[in-house]
This record gives structure tokens, C-alpha cells and sequence, in this order.
């Protein structure tokens, strides 16, 4: 088919009723359908109902057929009928009139009728005109029809006293529908008998008022029976309906679509027309037709949604974004209404207007703090504040910082920036009890650890280990072995009681630095855990330089625990270790380690850390028989070289060990240095 086109059909009798001519072949179901409503309407004619105009939607197809019937007196067979029908295809039905499709009727004859419906109509330019039949000009009538088809959900049967009676009304009414419903709406204007459509009454019926109500009661006992002789007044929304009508506005079908969605029957019409009304009214604003959409009683959720939707839009005309938070602001407040479906395209909406205006939706969530807020304007409070960025927390006055702990709640992220910190004044242990109740992962307790470190505020330590445990306490290590931060006594209070936390910290890195063992030496004691702590210092002083006292007497106390002479830690920690004792630069801590390990060799000697700590090695060097090389690779300078071998030639069975001590290094130039090997032999005759 042409898309200028429609398909047509014709029905009449030849040994039954029967299709004798069609422009498109149909479905099994279509067929079907038409067979029966192109027949009679009814057992017998009524006088003045010869002629008369079906209209319905086709089964199993998108198309819409509006038919007109002729009785066939000139047939043989009593209660024959032609029947021309128009397939309008469902998506053209709002772009052709009625005065187009009625022009286009032809009652067939028997003559040529196989070949009277074999192509399709041709639309000429006038079809898609604007002249639409003055079919409430009986504006009573007009609005006692508008009223049932459109008032309420049920078929309705008219008793009329001819077909063409209501012909014109009906066809109005029918062009004032809304495209989608236009499309679904079926009807009869002079039905016999009350007619159905895929077993259910068609909408809108006219019938012969001769024909008692009893006799199709139970057939039709669904439907609404109207009689125009007794008419009501007509309800307020019908009046606007009929107003536009008369203007050839058609404003009002696709308002309603749009209100009422493709899906929504008749009935809607009701409840939405009074908005539409307030919808133009003079001076009307989008803030005024909200309270009409939210109050209205008896209102479809799905159609509330949209109309909501639909004064936003109308809101970004007359105002943009500062207008869309205003009904923002104004729907968290409404308490007269339930709203809760429409909760979700409220929030869809604070996004939108956070995408448009930043400062607009900040404003939102500061016009909404402290408001008593429905359980809707909590949700949409919610929605606000996870679009929240650290950013937009410097716009908070003083008088909203109590909030920021409910803020945090909705939107924890905020936390990981120092931003929130700097702004949280003496809240910080509210805000992080907020945070300790959520479920953050490592990786997220640690970003709030670093934000608020990075922010410099004093936060309280043990409410920051309370919330991040280990986490806290790696964070504030590597923050107190970069400088970020200063050892204060809660940071060392709060570290000292996590000794073994603060291993596994130092066990996490690949390769301590001389900071980070230090750091870690004042947490944890080398008299525990000496196995971990020996790794740790192992790795940490492998590929070091000069290392300080501190590192150098916790080494050397693992590495006499460990009591090997191949122990890497002697060759690194005992000669740093021995100077500083020489030096008096060995703290009183610091010395504690080593007292127990290096014993006093006299108790009126007990004071002399070089000679203790001399001894102490050469115990173990004469125990495992430490080679010359093994020797001079621990103990570097001259003064310590001696005093070890003083020692072992003070005791009458480490002599023996000495002695071959300094016949290796009599014999050998390639061990150790020259003076290393001088400060052995001195002495030795």
C-alpha cells in the first residue's frame, strides 16, 4: 500500500454474507471480525436505522476500520446489508478527518462489485485538513455523551430514535479523542442489537429506542444505558473539553495523550481535566499547576508521574533550574497527598537539575536541611546529597555544619577529601561513628584516614583507630614516616598499644626504609616477636648506609638473639652500635635492649657499654669459632678490634682461639684492611 493510501473492503450477501471485494488480503482473525460486523446489526431493521457507521479496531491487525452499512432491500434474502469498509492504518487515524472518510463511502451495487474494492483509496491533499464536523452544536447533548464515554469506564448504549440522530455527536466525539485512544475507541451508530468486538461491547452504542432495555439487558448488562431525554447538568471538566471543541483547539487530545500515556483509557479523562483547566488558566505557573497535579483526588499513579514530569518541562521554560528547585523544594514539604510514586521521578529530577546547575542543586540540599521533609522530600534529600563533591561542601554556612554528619551518611565519599575534615569542626567523632557504621572497605577507610591527615585537623586518635583499626594505623605510620604528621603522645599512645599491627605495617613493605625502621623501633621492643622483627631489619638495612644508633641497637639486640656470627645484622649493626656507646650517643632505651645481651664483665665495670658489648661478641665468636674474615666483617675500627681481643686473651680458654686468629691474619694481606689486621697482632710477640 501506497503511504498516501488506505485499503478499503465491501461486504454484501451472495449465498450468505460474505467479502466480495478487499484491496489487502487479511488475517484469519480479521476476517472473522469484519465478517461479523459488516453484517446486520441486529435480527431485524428498525425503521430509520438503514443506514448506519461502525467504527473499531481490527483484531490481529494495527488498523482501524470505520465502516458504513446500507440495508440491501433489492436482495432477495431479507435482512441483507452492504457494508463499505476504510482500513485506516493506526498510526494515520489523527491525520485524516472525518469529513474525508465519510466522502469516500460508496454504497456498492451488484454490478461490478468484485472489482468496487480492489485497489486503494487515494488520499488526496484535502484529507489531512483541519474541518472537522460541528457535531456539538446541541452542546446538551454533546455534553451528556462526552460525559458517559469519557466519565467513567464502562460500555455505553444510547437510545436513539434514528441512526443519523447521534451520527454527527459521535463521530466529534470520536475525532476529540486523543490519537492513541482515538485508535482503540469502537462504536456503532445504529446497532440493532448491542454489538461486540472481540468479546467485549463496543464503547459506544446508539439503539432503536423501540427496543425495550429488557430485551438486551442481560447481553449488555456491563454497559451504561444513557438517556439524553432527562440530561444533568454537566460536571465542570466537560465544559473545557466542549469549549476547546467549539474552538478547534487540539490542545486538549494532546495534552491528555501526554498526561495519560498511550496505554490510559477513557476514564482518565475525568480526573485530568480539571488540571487541564488550571493548566491555561491566566496567570497560571508552573508552581500553581504542581498544587493542582499533587491534590488531585482519584489521580493514576503512572499519569501523576507524568504530569509531574510535564510542569517540570514547563518549569524550565518560565524559570530553568532556579524554578525546577523551587517545586523541588515545594513536593519534599507536601504532606496533603501521598506521593510516594512519584518519588522516583522526583529524584530523577534532582539529578537532572544537578547536571544543569551545580549552585542550584547545592542550594536544593541547603534549602532542605533542616526542613521538615515527608518521606519523600528525605528521598529526594538523599538523591541530593550522594550528587554532593567535596567542592560544594565550602558553600555550607555555619549554621548547616550539624548537618554534615547526615550529609556524610548519604554520601560517604565526601569523607575522603579533606575538604569535608576542615569543615566538620568538633563533629569529627560524630562523622566518623557515622562512617563506622557503614560497610567501607579497606581501600575506603583508608581514603578517610588520608583525608583527614591531608586536612591537618586535630581529629581525635583513638576515635580514628576506633573506625579504621589496622588501617589507621598503617595510614598514620607512613604518615608520621613521611613528616605529614608529628609523633604527638595520642599518635604514640594509640601506636604503642598495636605493637603487632605495627610489624605487620613494616612487614608490608618491600623494603623498609631507615625512617620507617625507625619509626617502627618505637613501637615494638626487640625482646618479642624477634624472628618478625629480624626479617623486617634484615631487609631494611640491606643496601643501607650510615645507619643511626637507634636502628643499630635494636639490629644488634636481634642479632645477638639470634646468636649466629653469619647473621647479616652483626655485620651491619654492631660497629654503628659500639661507636654510639662510645660516644655516649646510645639512649637510655636504647641501651635496655642490649643490657640483658651484653652482660658486665666486673660489677665495677658494669658501666662500660664498649667493653660489655665487645664481650658479648666475642663469647660468640670464640663459641662458633667465627672465622678471621667473618670477624673483620663485624668489627671495624682499630678500637673495637682490640678490645674484642683483649677480651678473648683475658679468658685463659678463649686464648687458643685468638692465637689463631692472628696466625690467620699474620699469614693473609687479603683479609680485612691492614689496619684491622695491625690492631689484631698489636701486642702479639
Amino acid at each position: 500500500m501506497a503511504a498516501a493510501s488506505i485499503h478499503q473492503a465491501i461486504h454484501g450477501y451472495r449465498d450468505g454474507h460474505r467479502l466480495l471485494s478487499s484491496s489487502s488480503p487479511l488475517s484469519a482473525d480479521s476476517t472473522r471480525a469484519m465478517l461479523v460486523l459488516s453484517d446486520m446489526s441486529g435480527p431485524s431493521m428498525q425503521p430509520g436505522f438503514d443506514e448506519y457507521l461502525t467504527g473499531y479496531p481490527l483484531p490481529g491487525s494495527e488498523v482501524f476500520v470505520l465502516a458504513k452499512t446500507w440495508y440491501a432491500p433489492e436482495m432477495q434474502r431479507p435482512g441483507c446489508v452492504w457494508t463499505h469498509s476504510l482500513l485506516i492504518p493506526s498510526e494515520k487515524i489523527s491525520h485524516v478527518t472525518t469529513a474525508c472518510l465519510l466522502e469516500m463511502f460508496r454504497r456498492p451495487q451488484l454490478e461490478g462489485v468484485e472489482r468496487a474494492a480492489a485497489v486503494p483509496i487515494v488520499l488526496g491533499d484535502e484529507a489531512g485538513g483541519d474541518c472537522r464536523g460541528d457535531g456539538f452544536g446541541d452542546r446538551a447533548v454533546a455534553a451528556a455523551l462526552v460525559g458517559a464515554v469519557l466519565g467513567q469506564p464502562r460500555p455505553v448504549i444510547v437510545a436513539v430514535d434514528t441512526a443519523a440522530q447521534l451520527e454527527a455527536v459521535v463521530l466529534r466525539l470520536w475525532e476529540e479523542l486523543w490519537p492513541a485512544e482515538r485508535a482503540r475507541f469502537s462504536f456503532c451508530t445504529g446497532a440493532l442489537m448491542p454489538r461486540s468486538n472481540a468479546g467485549a461491547l463496543l464503547d459506544l452504542q446508539t439503539v432503536p429506542r423501540a427496543i425495550p432495555p429488557s430485551q438486551f439487558r442481560k447481553s449488555a448488562s456491563t454497559a451504561l444505558v444513557l438517556d439524553l431525554r432527562s440530561p444533568s447538568k454537566p460536571e465542570a471538566w466537560i465544559d473545557l473539553v466542549l469549549d476547546g471543541a467549539t474552538r478547534g483547539d487540539a490542545t486538549f487530545r494532546t495534552w491528555l495523550e501526554a498526561a495519560a500515556g498511550a496505554d490510559a483509557g477513557r476514564s482518565v479523562v475525568p480526573s485530568l481535566a480539571p488540571i487541564f483547566g488550571d493548566w491555561h488558566a491566566p496567570n497560571a505557573s508552573a508552581r500553581s499547576v504542581l498544587a493542582s497535579v499533587v491534590n488531585a483526588n482519584d489521580l493514576d499513579p503512572s499519569a501523576r508521574n507524568r504530569l509531574v514530569g510535564m510542569v517540570f518541562n514547563r518549569a524550565d521554560t518560565e524559570g530553568g533550574a532556579t524554578r525546577r528547585r523551587e517545586l523541588l523544594h515545594d513536593l519534599c514539604g507536601h504532606r496533603d497527598t501521598d506521593l510516594a510514586s512519584v518519588a522516583p521521578v522526583l529524584e530523577d529530577h534532582t539529578r537532572r537539575l544537578f547536571e544543569e546547575s551545580r549552585a542550584e542543586g547545592v542550594a536544593l540540599v541547603l534549602s532542605l536541611l533542616g526542613s521538615e521533609l515527608t518521606d519523600v522530600g528525605e528521598r529526594v534529600l538523599r538523591a541530593a546529597m550522594i550528587l554532593l563533591l567535596p567542592k560544594d561542601l565550602e558553600t555550607l554556612e555555619d549554621a548547616q555544619a550539624p548537618f554534615l554528619p547526615t550529609i556524610v551518611g548519604a554520601n560517604p565519599s565526601l569523607a575522603s577529601s579533606p575538604v569535608l575534615w576542615n569543615r566538620v569542626g568538633g563533629r569529627s567523632a560524630e562523622v566518623l561513628s557515622q562512617l563506622g557504621s557503614m560497610s567501607l572497605n579497606d581501600e575506603e577507610r583508608g581514603s578517610v584516614v588520608d583525608a583527614i591527615i591531608s586536612s591537618g585537623r586535630d581529629v581525635s586518635v583513638d576515635a580514628l583507630v576506633r573506625f579504621g583499626g589496622k588501617v589507621t594505623i598503617f595510614r598514620g605510620l607512613a604518615a608520621l614516616t613521611s613528616g605529614q604528621i608529628q609523633l604527638s603522645w595520642p599518635w604514640r599512645s594509640a601506636l604503642a598499644a598495636q605493637p603487632d599491627t605495627v610489624i605487620k605495617w613494616l612487614e608490608s613493605l618491600s623494603s623498609p626504609s631507615l625512617r620507617d625502621l625507625d619509626i617502627g623501633s618505637r613501637f615494638v621492643s626487640p625482646k618479642a616477636m624477634q624472628s618478625r622483627l629480624a626479617a623486617v631489619w634484615k631487609s631494611g638495612t640491606a643496601s643501607a648506609g650510615t645507619i643511626g644508633p637507634r636502628i643499630a641497637a635494636f639490629g644488634l639486640t636481634l642479632a645477638f638473639w639470634e646468636s649466629n656470627v653469619n647473621s647479616p645484622l652483626l655485620a651491619v649493626c654492631f660497629q654503628p652500635t659500639y661507636d654510639a656507646a662510645g660516644n655516649s650517643r646510645l639512649e637510655y632505651e636504647e641501651w635496655d635492649w642490649l643490657r640483658e645481651q651484653a652482660p658486665a664483665v666486673s660489677w665495677w665495670r658494669d658501666w662500660d657499654k664498649c667493653e660489655r658489648l665487645a664481650a658479648a661478641l666475642a663469647r660468640l665468636f670464640e663459641k662458633q669459632k667465627a672465622s678471621l674474615e667473618t670477624v673483620l666483617g663485624i668489627v671495624y675500627s682499630r678500637q673495637a678490634i682490640r678490645k674484642v681481643a683483649a677480651i678473648l686473651d683475658g679468658d685463659r680458654d678463649a686464648r687458643p682461639y685468638l692465637k689463631l686468629l692472628r696466625k690467620t691474619a699474620e699469614a693473609s694481606s687479603s683479609i680485612g684492611t691492614r689496619e684491622q689486621r695491625e690492631a689484631l697482632l698489636k701486642d702479639w710477640g
